[in-house]
């Protein structure tokens, strides 16, 4: 691609995340940040989840200090 071609592309892709967060926010109304957070949180416990079993895989244990 050429390198107008690269910026425009740059410009549409950032139109499409500026519209999409703008509907989400818009629609999802007073409950986005709680729905938010408890994504957030849950990904965060999935995460820790996994890193303990790949510890425990490799003989580390998680919980010591």
């Amino acid at each position: 691609m050429s390198w107008l071609g690269d910026k425009v592309a740059l410009v549409l892709v950032a139109l499409v995340c500026a519209a999409g967060s703008w509907a989400i926010l818009h629609y999802s109304g007073r409950w986005f940040f709680p729905a938010a957070t408890l994504l957030a949180l849950i990904s965060m416990f999935l995460e820790i989840r996994r890193l303990r079993a790949l510890l425990e895989k490799h003989g580390i244990n998680p919980r010591s200090k």
